[in-house]
């Protein structure tokens, strides 16, 4: 159920944070589908809470002045830095551009999404910076292979 029209999110010329994220949030969940897991795909303003072996939270960052960012991941404390050092290498070994660190704000390691559900594993995933032309640009006609990456990385965790 939606708690109310969640239209937040970055945002440069007509590419939108909020028509991006769900392109990748659906290549990841019928990659992992396929692959046999059960996914429980929300919306950001969802209003349950939800029990998983792992959760992800999908954004791309925005940022003034532009091109002053990048990627990044957040996570609670109670998340394995095997984990989350495990994307992080894997996606700065494919994204071309700043990796901005882990949990370098506080905002990424409070996300409020975290407290929706209850897992081992949980990561926030900003891909990169939207408002930076040549990372949008990059970015833009990889996002199902993004969603790809996200549901590859997760299969080998969970298969561990």
């Amino acid at each position: 159920m939606h708690v109310r029209a969640c239209n937040l999110g970055a945002s440069s010329g007509d590419a939108l944070e909020r028509d991006w994220t769900p392109i990748v949030a659906d290549a990841t969940a019928r990659a992992l589908r396929k692959a046999g897991f059960t996914v429980a795909r929300r919306p950001a303003d969802y209003r349950e809470h939800d029990h998983a072996r792992a959760a992800v939270f999908f954004h791309f960052d925005g940022a003034e002045p532009a091109c002053s960012s990048g990627a990044s991941i957040g996570y609670p404390a109670q998340t394995s830095q095997a984990f989350v050092q495990a994307w992080e290498h894997d996606y700065r070994g494919w994204f071309p551009f700043r990796f901005v660190g882990a949990n370098f704000t506080e905002n990424e390691s409070k996300y409020y999404g975290f407290r929706k559900v209850d897992a081992p594993q949980k990561m926030l995933i900003e891909f990169g910076e939207l408002t930076c032309p040549a990372q949008r640009t990059w970015m833009q006609p990889r996002l199902q292979q993004m969603g790809d990456k996200v549901a590859d990385f997760l299969i080998a965790w969970l298969h561990r």
